[in-house]
């Protein structure tokens, strides 16, 4: 149950973050400022479908995730897992993004990666931290919670 409860906790969060990310850049970009906007362009790019982006997002990044825990040696240590669930976070907040078309129509190949994503590091990396040091947090919740059984040594007389 632990791990159930941890693992629906990372997807969560993750696509948290994609959607925190999103209406944080779209605020960004729209008004100057910091805040939140979910981005809307009529016909072109919907609320739901920023939501399943940043679904879709979360999902992907928790794989990747699953996978660096599991057959990596990422997994073992603290501070392994703290490097897996900061690159899960980063992979969720680049997917994450609302389509370029929403910020405007010429958009060139490389210009979303490096507008939308690496010029955004000041909301990206504080964001990444959140939910790494997030992610800690409900694994000692969730241990409390469900404490592992030890097994007990059954004598016989």
């Amino acid at each position: 149950m632990f791990k159930l409860f941890s693992q629906l906790c990372d997807a969560l969060l993750l696509a948290a973050a994609a959607a925190l990310f999103g209406a944080c850049l779209t605020a960004k970009l729209q008004t100057g400022s910091y805040g939140l906007a979910i981005p809307d362009a009529p016909y072109l790019y919907e609320r739901s479908d920023f939501f399943l982006d940043a679904s879709f997002a979360g999902l992907a990044a928790w794989l990747a995730l699953v996978v660096a825990e599991r057959f990596t040696p990422l997994g073992r240590s603290a501070s392994g897992r703290a490097a897996a669930g900061m690159g899960a976070t980063l992979l969720a907040i680049y997917l994450g993004p609302p389509a370029p078309i929403v910020f405007g129509n010429t958009w060139a190949r490389w210009e979303p990666t490096f507008e939308l994503f690496l010029a955004q590091w000041d909301i990206a990396l504080p964001l990444a931290v959140a939910v790494v040091a997030a992610r800690q947090g409900i694994r000692k919740l969730a241990s409390v919670i469900y404490p592992r059984s030890t097994r007990s040594s059954s004598s016989t007389v």
